[in-house]
């Protein structure tokens, strides 16, 4: 790790963004074999991501399973997914080792269903959050107008706004939970009036723009249908960067939350 700036003595503490970047590209970068490519063959384009025991994980789970009690932190986030809390479930779908019973428990939204856990059990919202009465902020006139058009009931203006808006910035959550609704899968819930502008531009095997070769290597795995590769491509990209709209599209894809929607397409 010493080549990328860290010692392993920093894994003891709290990372900054940075060096979780680093952290996480390292362990990308060690599955590659000597020749660049992947020891695993990429997924072609009719196979969904989400493997089988993730798709049936809602058929082997009650919400009220207790956890595995492996580790003390996932066990919290487990009982809070069963609990009904949505970013628990969120939480710890991104926190689980990959093929554990920890994930597969998240992804069933706590033995409920197969679908977005935001959806499916409601996100309360905090005292002051935003609702679709919340005038736009008056910082970027662009920004507004799609603000105001999302808060109208436009699935395409949430998600415009949710690709375009600078990454956590107020736009950026607004247009993310379809206007302070409560769910990221505005479709379902607005009215459905065509994809957002900049998704047009986008498509899954698209070249990386080459501006850096961290981020060039997320953007490749997210074409490939990585949820995770997709998340940390939109967290750690530069702000309204193409490397950010492409992790935030799934992939030139849809406007959607990735692991949700990768398990869709093989449905």
């Amino acid at each position: 790790m010493k080549g990328w700036g860290l010692d392993l003595a920093d894994l003891a503490v709290d990372l900054n963004p940075e060096e979780e970047l680093a952290v996480d590209m390292a362990i990308e970068l060690c599955q590659l074999d000597p020749g660049g490519s992947t020891r695993e063959p990429l997924i072609s384009d009719d196979q969904p991501q989400v493997s089988d025991h993730l798709l049936a994980s809602p058929k082997i789970f009650s919400p009220t399973d207790q956890a595995p009690g492996e580790d003390a932190l996932l066990d919290a986030l487990w009982s809070e997914c069963g609990a009904g809390d949505p970013v628990s479930c969120d939480d710890l779908f991104y926190s689980a080792p990959r093929d554990s019973t920890y994930e597969q428990f998240a992804f069933s939204c706590g033995g409920r269903a197969n679908m977005d856990c935001s959806l499916l059990l409601g996100r309360e919202q905090p005292e002051g959050a935003l609702t679709s009465l919340t005038p736009p902020p008056g910082e970027d006139e662009d920004l507004d107008r799609w603000w105001a058009r999302c808060a109208k009931g436009s699935a395409r203006a949430c998600g415009e706004l949710r690709l375009v808006a600078p990454s956590q910035s107020l736009y950026a959550q607004f247009g993310t939970s379809c206007g302070a609704r409560g769910t990221s899968y505005c479709t379902l819930i607005l009215d459905d009036d065509g994809e957002p502008p900049t998704l047009r531009s986008l498509t899954p095997d698209q070249t990386p723009p080459g501006h850096d070769e961290l981020l060039d290597h997320l953007w490749e795995l997210c074409g490939d249908r990585d949820a995770r590769a997709c998340k940390d491509l939109s967290k750690f990209a530069p702000i309204n960067s193409l490397y950010m709209q492409f992790g935030v599209s799934c992939g030139g894809r849809a406007v959607a939350p990735c692991p949700r929607l990768f398990a869709d397409l093989g449905a």
